[in-house]
């Protein structure tokens, strides 16, 4: 699907164009986010947007799903593969203190890389959920996700 590459499936969506030939475009798993962060994207298929909020990894949008578009349960299985990046638009790069995204993550992902003062954050990849929290949460929208490439979320 053109213009749709870069989409966010749901957590647990299984890969790309499985979840396109597998998804009946239904909505169950829209109606099932209490998030609120899964809509219809192009061709009307779910996609997440962090705009408005998180993702709790409930895992309601995978459980209402009957049509195979998300991998089964598995103990310690990563949710997706999210490459989540921070931009120049950042107020740090501005010289203004701002923490608002290291505040927000919870698995304490993002760090500053000298104490006090303005910086710009790092995340550490290998500990990020990629829930979205610091993305909803960013006053200049500096932070972004973009889906990995399938062979980057296989580990």
């Amino acid at each position: 699907m053109r213009g749709e590459a870069q989409a966010i499936r749901p957590p647990w969506a299984v890969a790309e164009s499985a979840f396109i030939e597998a998804c009946t475009r239904c909505g169950d798993c829209i109606s099932a986010c209490a998030e609120g962060i899964v809509g219809t994207g192009a061709g009307g298929f779910p996609v997440v947007s962090f705009a408005g909020g998180e993702c709790t990894f409930c895992g309601d949008c995978r459980a209402v799903c009957i049509a195979g578009a998300f991998l089964p349960a598995l103990e310690g299985q990563r949710a997706w593969g999210l490459d989540v990046s921070v931009s120049k638009d950042c107020l740090g790069e501005q010289g203004v203190v701002c923490r608002l995204c290291e505040e927000q993550c919870e698995p304490r992902a993002i760090r500053f890389p000298r104490l006090g003062g303005a910086g710009v954050p790092t995340i550490d990849q290998d500990i990020c959920t990629g829930c979205g929290a610091c993305i909803s949460m960013c006053p200049a929208d500096a932070i972004s996700a973009r889906p990995l490439p399938a062979t980057e979320t296989a580990a």
